[in-house]
């Protein structure tokens, strides 16, 4: 019994620390986010958030999207792929489109209403099924979902610039060049959008990119915690991550989070129930803006 209390009293003491340093941190970083008003809503007014997955934008963006819709900026979800269901008859597997009656379309449907609860509307939403049947090869995997699927970055630039010009985006957040987990569908997401915006630059369409940071595996999953690692990491290396934009989650912010995961109830397995308790990019974003090559 005495164990349990002090075992909740370290919890909630690391707890209280841990949001102590961050009023200290956010304060330090108040007048530099001031100063990158590319993700400010008077300067940004459609912010479009470049996923690879249905669930992506909770696991991985929540602390960017309640932060830019407290703000009153536009955000916009694109979702590269919902997911393939695959059936096996007589050794032939046959497959079906996201799109189909398999669980893309469920998966869409999860994504619209994990966003209305982040605060976004369903007209600002799409989710693609990019997957084709070809009657030669079975299967041509264009954009679906896998650890063995390569996308084109050359498509997903097209894509990008088909809704950043119908829905006037000014901005794009996406994962960087590891995608967080390493995962190929979220780097590729990166290339793309990257590929994009070296292009919009080189025609003088000035549309400014953002990654989200990936960091070493032992602090992906200790929470707000991270933002004691942080705090000294900034003292002993002022340098590092100074152009960085931080979106930390209040306690209110991170509950929305949690509440739109849960709209992804086909995603509800054991192991994502700990990742939404403990992952840090729950509480927890680093953005860094990519500069095009001059």
């Amino acid at each position: 019994m005495l164990a349990s209390v002090l075992s909740v009293s370290l919890l909630v003491s690391l707890l209280a620390y841990a949001y102590h340093v961050l009023a200290q941190f956010q304060q330090q970083q108040q007048q530099q986010q001031q100063s990158l008003s590319s993700i400010d809503s008077k300067s940004s007014k459609n912010v479009l958030i470049l996923t690879a997955h249905p669930d992506d934008e909770c696991m991985f963006f929540g602390p960017t999207i309640t932060a830019l819709r407290d703000s009153k900026t536009r955000v916009h979800v694109l979702c590269l792929s919902t997911e393939t269901k695959r059936i096996v008859t007589n050794r032939l597997y046959i497959y079906l489109l996201g799109n189909a009656d398999g669980l893309g379309a469920t998966r869409k449907k999860e994504l619209t209403r994990s966003c209305q609860v982040l605060g976004i509307p369903p007209v600002d939403v799409k989710a693609l099924d990019h997957g084709q049947v070809n009657l030669f090869s079975f299967f041509s995997q264009d954009l679906q979902d896998g650890m063995k699927n390569t996308w084109s970055p050359t498509l997903i630039a097209g894509i990008v610039k088909d809704y950043v010009t119908k829905h006037k985006i000014d901005t794009i957040i996406t994962f960087d060049d590891y995608g967080v987990s390493g995962h190929p569908n979220h780097i590729a997401a990166y290339k793309g959008a990257q590929h994009f915006v070296n292009e919009s630059c080189s025609n003088n369409k000035k549309v400014r990119l953002y990654r989200l940071s990936s960091i070493l595996l032992p602090r992906k999953y200790i929470g707000i915690g991270d933002l004691v690692f942080m705090a000294v990491e900034q003292r002993l290396f002022p340098d590092r991550g100074r152009d960085a934009v931080l979106f930390v989650s209040s306690p209110s912010s991170y509950l929305v989070t949690h509440k739109a995961m849960r709209r992804h109830v086909s995603q509800l397995v054991w192991f994502r129930w700990l990742y939404v308790t403990f992952s840090r990019y729950m509480f927890v974003n680093q953005l860094v803006e990519v500069t095009p090559p001059v």
